[in-house]
């Protein structure tokens, strides 16, 4: 019998003692268990599907993902369970995380509850599984079990691919309490069968030796490299039919990745469950579900659900969602009939824009638009194909042409607006910048797109937002963002040409001097309550607003207000992220974003020029047409409010003028 065991590599005294930070990555986007599992588990399929991998999107077979609870509910039986876990208990006695309850404990005897989730319609782990190398001269493109077994923080995706963080694979220790995965995976390209398995625990020390935090479940050549166990190897064909009947993997007759997680994690919030599952199938993949490209089932043992672009509405009606907002029940299937249209929509159908979509007047397409407002007031599905450009820095090439996909349709019914954005098969859920309009709109970005890479290189471990100040993406295009801006902000935008909704205003600014109509002490008076023979002072009316401050998705618009009869000819402007108590404006920090310098947010002036303020926060405006100027600024934090403080600028040895706050 093959001597397949838990492997971890003896460290020399030289080397660098090191904790992975992969769960600390990933968890700090909010998402929970469930989701990081079925975000990534299905990213990765998609990424290796044949359709995908041989270059033909649009043909090929769909990917079927499958994931199996069935272990949850009737674990392997101690004596089967001591085969996967010999060799593993000394290390998770030291090397487990202190948050993790199996640290410490003794396995031996115990009962091996495990989560299966596993691939078809995908090529598998294909190349070299000795390679444990790349170079410049030598890259590892299409090894895909090199950079699935052999690397971390690294990736060898390419711009057509959903993930680039080389973190993804993370999820399956992570979901583990014993910090582990076994894979076996048939090959499409030699028809090979392969058996390994990994654990990502601490560095960790057991009787005065150190050891990394990375083992392998496998075999150790001469030169102590874990390798996998063979199909073709005669000694190790039994183990591994052996754990395909043990585990009760059902896709190994074909191409694709089965993974085995012993010991499932369970998250107090979000326990492991099959609703819970479904519901994040459906929130982050209902467009490749929709469009015939994915088709996922979920068992545990009891019942077992199909999800297709036949089945997903029924599926819908028995989850778990919200009650209202973008993730209920009565946005998805108004969003599903809205993905039905559209993949049906032909291409003459379809309006197409030069450029994407701006606010003011020299925006060449804003005549065609407002010519559309009745088509978009009588609820007719309007279908955009938007052209914008990107160039990478290096690169002696021009601006590369490329173009996106919106689809807009009012609903009165909403209270706020719902978008959707999708890159590739993958739904980027941590957006909501239409929400002052009554209407519902959904973004793609179709892979192999030039801008689709720009965006990935934008987006967190999670992938969960586009991130137009994000250093990575900075590192590797050209004025990124401003192209990123113009993307996220293309639906409100776009919405904005037909109707415009301001926000409430904060104007308490100048309370001391001109008090509320309901009385009160002026400043310096020594009215006392109860003393009726103070003299009564009338409180005066507050002055009109000189600006009219509106919010826009991610930032704000300023302008002066209607009524203004005498403009100053340069403004003031100071933002800042609202604080709890004090003066928003006085904690401020550099950290928090910047309007002018490097890094800054992305403006967009009209009807003036634009000047830096002593502080980041500050900017000096100096007006050139009053009836058209405004100031769009885009690209703050959209889980944070905005304070923005507005006034005319003083002259030299003058104080400022009255001003406006507000909250955005």
């Amino acid at each position: 019998m093959p001597s397949a065991r838990w492997r971890f590599r003896k460290m020399t005294r030289g080397e660098l003692n090191q904790n992975p930070m992969e769960r600390e990555l990933l968890s700090e986007e909010g998402t929970n268990i469930n989701e990081r599992l079925v975000r990534e588990a299905i990213q990765n399929s998609l990424d290796a599907s044949i359709a995908h991998v041989s270059g033909t999107p649009s043909g090929g077979p769909p990917v079927r993902v499958r994931f199996s609870l069935q272990g949850a509910h009737r674990p392997l039986p101690a004596d089967r369970a001591a085969e996967y876990l010999e060799g593993l208990a000394p290390h998770l006695r030291h090397g487990l995380d202190e948050r993790d309850e199996f640290r410490g404990r003794d396995l031996e005897g115990a009962d091996m509850p495990y989560l299966v989730i596993e691939d078809a319609g995908t090529v598998g782990l294909e190349g070299d599984w000795r390679r444990y190398d790349d170079t410049a001269d030598n890259p590892a493109k299409g090894e895909h079990f090199y950079w699935f077994f052999r690397n971390i923080g690294r990736s060898g995706k390419g711009d057509a691919d959903a993930g680039s963080w080389g973190l993804g694979k993370w999820v399956f220790p992570d979901a583990s309490k014993v910090s582990a995965y076994i894979a076996v995976t048939r090959r499409r390209a030699d028809g090979e069968t392969l058996l390994m398995g990994q654990s990502v625990l601490q560095k960790h020390t057991i009787d005065e030796q150190r050891y990394p935090p990375y083992g392998y479940y496998a075999e150790m050549d001469a030169e102590d490299l874990a390798v996998p166990l063979r199909v073709s190897e005669p000694t190790h064909r039994p183990v591994i039919e052996q754990c395909i009947a043990d585990f009760g993997l059902q896709f190994r007759d074909e191409p694709g990745l089965s993974v085995i997680i012993p010991f499932p994690r369970v998250d107090e919030e979000s326990p492991l469950d099959r609703s819970e599952i479904l519901a994040a199938v459906v929130h982050n993949y209902f467009y490749p579900i929709i469009a015939g490209k994915l088709e996922v089932t979920v068992d545990d043992g009891t019942d077992f659900t199909e999800v297709t672009g036949d089945t997903i509405d029924e599926v819908l009606r028995h989850l778990p969602l919200d009650t209202s907002g973008e993730q209920s029940a009565e946005s998805y299937s108004l969003l599903f009939a809205m993905c039905r249209e559209a993949a049906t929509l032909p291409d003459r159908e379809f309006i197409e824009l030069s450029a994407p979509p701006q606010l003011g007047d020299r925006y060449e397409h804003r005549a065609a638009i407002l010519d559309m407002r009745n088509r978009f007031e009588e609820d007719d599905l309007l279908a955009f194909r938007i052209v914008t450009e990107v160039q990478r820095k290096n690169d002696d090439q021009p601006s590369t042409a490329t173009s996106f996909r919106l689809y807009v349709q009012r609903n009165l019914n909403l209270e706020k607006g719902h978008d959707y954005y999708v890159r590739g098969a993958l739904s980027i859920p941590g957006m909501d910048l239409i929400g002052r309009h009554q209407a519902q709109t959904l973004l793609v970005v179709d892979e192999g797109e030039p801008l689709a890479a720009m965006l990935r290189d934008s987006e967190p471990p999670a992938h969960t937002l586009w991130r137009p100040q994000y250093e990575g993406v900075r590192k590797l295009w050209v004025a990124p963002q401003r192209r990123i801006e113009d993307v996220r902000q293309s639906a409100d935008r776009l919405l904005s040409i037909w109707t415009s909704q301001p926000v409430d205003f904060q104007r308490d600014a100048l309370a001391h001097i001109f008090p509320s109509s309901g009385g009160g002490r002026q400043p310096g008076s020594t009215d006392r309550p109860g003393d009726r023979t103070s003299t009564q002072r009338v409180p005066l009316p507050p002055s009109p607003p000189a600006f009219d401050i509106q919010r826009t998705g991610d930032g704000f618009r300023v302008r002066f207000a209607s009524a203004l009869e005498n403009p100053p000819e340069r403004v003031r402007l100071r933002a800042a992220y609202e604080t709890p108590r004090g003066n928003p404006l006085k904690g401020y920090s550099p950290h928090d974003f910047r309007l002018h310098g490097e890094g800054a947010l992305h403006r967009e002036p009209v009807g003036c020029q634009v000047q830096p303020g002593e502080t980041a926060n500050e900017l000096l405006l100096t007006i050139s047409d009053a009836k058209q100027f405004s100031l769009t600024v885009h690209g703050f934090d959209e889980r944070r409010d905005v304070h923005v403080r507005v006034e005319p600028a003083p002259s030299t040895g003058q104080s400022g003028g009255e001003d406006d706050d507000t909250q955005t």
